[in-house]
């Protein structure tokens, strides 16, 4: 079933939390964020830290984001895949992200409360409200199975030259620590190619954690013959006091730093 860009749009703005897939080098790559919508289009606003990450995605020939977690999600949210051509915008003074951007991302991403939630906080936290603006341009949308299970994870595949996403269900193969099955939960066959395949979990409703864990490797007959394994493949631990001052720390000092203060 196709979607209007009116449902589209309706869909982004349902949908905490969503999936980019990229690729670099021929390789794909996929990774979680917040997905909003800037005059009809959609955006990913990320602060000047993830500068390296943000010009990665202006540098892939197309990209696709996907809504594919349940949880948190509005009425009018729809599992879906939206594929465009990625173009990077720097709002460095914020004017865009503040005046557009901003209720949605404090909607959808509490952390953001604790920096930019009023006017005092937005003086103190100046650094927060520049952002990088990852615009998909010529965007179009493609049904997509929701994710529903643990085993359930996002697919990203670069097959004959083009970025391929897919929703699977993951198996370990009999007797093969070094390989997955993987079933696509469209019933679909599955491209070969190079394969990222992204999971992530968070924390509800607050999304303090946030953890994404990406398994890397080649893609033939649906079973992916692993060359990267993730270090972690479960929720990160309750952060202490000292452990958020710390991240809070950090991540000031990279946005500072690559706005040029």
């Amino acid at each position: 079933m196709l979607l209007s860009n009116v449902e589209v749009q309706r869909a982004i703005q349902s949908a905490t939390v969503a999936e980019i897939a990229w690729t670099e080098a021929g390789r794909p790559d996929v990774h979680p964020v917040t997905p909003l919508v800037l005059a009809g289009q959609p955006v990913l606003a990320l602060p000047f830290a993830y500068e390296d990450l943000a010009r990665v995605l202006a540098a892939s020939p197309d990209a696709a984001l996907t809504l594919t977690d349940t949880r948190m999600t509005g009425s009018s949210w729809r599992s879906l895949a939206i594929t465009g051509k990625p173009r990077l915008v720097a709002d460095r003074d914020g004017d865009v992200f503040s005046a557009q951007l901003l209720d949605q991302e404090l909607r959808k991403y509490p952390p953001s409360r604790a920096l930019a939630d009023s006017p005092l906080l937005r003086r103190e936290h100046w650094w927060y409200l520049p952002r990088l603006l990852i615009l998909l341009d010529d965007a179009s949308s493609a049904p997509l199975p929701p994710r529903v299970s643990p085993t359930h994870q996002v697919l990203a595949v670069v097959s004959h030259h083009r970025l391929v996403v897919d929703t699977v269900d993951v198996a370990s193969s009999t007797g093969d620590a070094a390989a997955l099955t993987l079933r696509s939960l469209a019933g679909d066959e599955l491209p070969e190619g190079t394969a990222a395949l992204l999971g992530h979990d968070f924390s509800v409703p607050d999304l303090e954690r946030w953890t994404p864990w990406v398994t890397r490797g080649h893609l033939e007959s649906g079973t992916i013959r692993v060359t990267d394994r993730p270090s972690r493949t479960t929720l990160e631990p309750v952060p202490g006091v000292r452990q958020r001052l710390r991240q809070q720390r950090q991540l000031e000092k990279a946005c500072r730093r690559a706005i040029g203060d």
